[in-house]
């Protein structure tokens, strides 16, 4: 994370809801009864993942230039040792749905690497064409793969594969950019607890919807990943304002651990025991092992590599304009 995504207070706190969302979804909603095991929703969590990502990526480039080569080295060292992690000790535990084509988990991290990719792309094209064009095209492209291609019976975007996963999730993606873009012109009415609520029974609405009719979470997302964009905008404000929520951001810091391993820890732990709400909080519990010793090492190489690699060009350029005085430092 670099300073400037330090200082956007509040992003954690939705990684943490997000994720916990996604955890309890998975161990939790399948045993409650009745309408309640919608209150706890996987896929419209990760949509708004797709946003805080958009936002995050963007931020720093703002009012400035990309580098691509420090920009990508760094997000893919950051991302892809952990998922692999995770990707091998899912194969172990006999796991064989849980890898990148078939989806489940690892769908949404094929569409956060293609997103870093397209990045370099998109952010000149939206300074020339602007951010509302862009995701008007996304929106586009999105519901053409959609509706051309259908859905699986629960509405899952991973349906379509690898190869157009993103296309269906990219809306939500570019969002995120546009609301860091626009961060401290954009107006919001209403309060905290509102976003919070509207945000919270959508999600919950659109998973009954998805199970139970014929709108599926592939017609609703985009239209959500709006409101989600106003959550998270929220959740920014009143973090400025109040202060951040303590315990939600440092859970919000090991979201990616909490996303990629909570259902191999629960696969594991399912050996020993197979009460939801005990195997849901073991499964958190083994979840902080993998960060400290996989994903946080991830974060500070990513951050060396990246710092190492601007250095490098920062220097090769200056010895380009004034080889004598480099020579001469030497």
């Amino acid at each position: 994370m670099t300073s400037d995504q330090q200082r956007v207070l509040g992003l954690d706190t939705v990684r943490a809801i997000a994720a916990l969302s996604v955890v309890f979804a998975h161990l939790l909603g399948p045993s409650l009864p009745g309408v309640a095991k919608y209150i706890f929703t996987g896929h419209p969590a990760v949509i708004a993942f797709f946003v805080v990502s958009g936002f995050c990526i963007h931020y720093p480039y703002r009012f400035r230039s990309l580098q691509v080569a420090p920009f990508l080295s760094g997000r893919f060292i950051r991302i892809v040792p952990p998922a692999a992690a995770a990707f091998i000790l899912a194969q172990a535990m006999g796991m064989k749905a849980y890898n990148p084509i078939d989806g489940y988990i690892l769908w949404s991290v094929v569409c956060e690497a293609v997103y870093y990719c397209l990045y370099p792309l998109i952010l000149p094209i939206s300074r020339r064409i602007g951010w509302p064009v862009l995701i008007t095209v996304s929106v586009i492209a999105s519901y053409g793969v959609a509706i051309s291609l259908g859905s699986d019976q629960y509405g899952n975007a991973m349906k379509y594969g690898p190869q157009l996963n993103w296309v269906v999730g990219l809306p939500a993606w570019l969002l995120g950019c546009y609301l860091a873009e626009n961060l401290d012109r954009l107006k919001l009415p209403g309060n905290i607890w509102g976003w919070r609520v509207a945000t919270a029974v959508s999600a919950s609405t659109l998973y009954w919807a998805t199970m139970n009719t014929a709108a599926g979470f592939y017609l609703t997302m985009v239209p959500f990943s709006a409101l989600a964009a106003c959550w998270i905008l929220a959740e920014i404000r009143n973090a400025s304002e109040r202060g951040p929520i303590r315990a939600l951001e440092a859970i919000g810091g090991a979201c990616f651990s909490i996303y990629l391993v909570h259902v191999i820890a629960a696969a594991a732990i399912g050996w020993f025991v197979t009460t939801p709400i005990v195997v849901c909080g073991l499964s958190l519990a083994l979840v902080y092992p993998f960060y400290r010793c996989i994903e946080k090492p991830c974060h500070v190489a990513a951050r060396l590599a990246k710092a190492k690699i601007e250095q490098s060009k920062a220097r090769r350029r200056l010895q380009e304009s004034d080889p004598i005085a480099i020579g001469d430092g030497a």
